[in-house]
C-alpha cells in the first residue's frame, strides 16, 4: 500500500565533487518504503549497519542507471545509506527518491 506523497530529485556531479553523506531517512517522518530510481549514471551505495563501528556490518551495492531501489524492514530502519564522491562511477548521476509522508497536510 505503498502511494507516495513525497518526491526528492537530486543531480549528481562527479566534477563538483559532490557525495551523499551516510544517513537513515527520517524514521518518524517517512513511512516504512522508502523507493529511488536511478534515472542516469551508474552509482555504489554503501549501506552499514546503525550499531557501533567496532560490529557495524558494511555492504555496497550497485546503483546502475534506470534501476529502482526499494528500502524496507531492516535495512529501511537499521542501515544508515550514502554515496562517496569515488563512488559515482560516471560523470553525472540523477535519481529520484519517493516517500510516504506519514503527517497529512505537513509542508516543509
Amino acid at each position: 500500500s505503498f502511494t507516495p506523497n513525497e518526491a526528492n530529485a537530486i543531480d549528481y556531479r562527479r566534477e563538483l565533487k559532490h557525495f551523499l553523506a551516510p544517513h537513515c531517512d527520517d524514521r518518524r517522518l517517512s513511512g516504512t518504503i522508502l523507493v529511488n530510481l536511478s534515472l542516469a549514471g551508474d552509482a555504489r551505495m554503501r549501506y552499514t549497519e546503525d550499531r557501533p563501528a567496532t560490529a557495524a556490518q558494511s555492504v555496497l551495492v550497485l546503483l546502475p542507471r534506470r534501476s529502482l531501489q526499494v528500502q524496507m524492514g531492516r535495512v529501511r530502519y537499521n542501515f544508515r545509506h550514502g554515496i562517496a564522491a569515488g563512488d559515482f562511477l560516471d560523470e553525472r548521476r540523477v535519481s529520484i527518491t519517493f516517500r510516504q509522508n506519514r503527517f497529512e497536510g505537513f509542508n516543509v
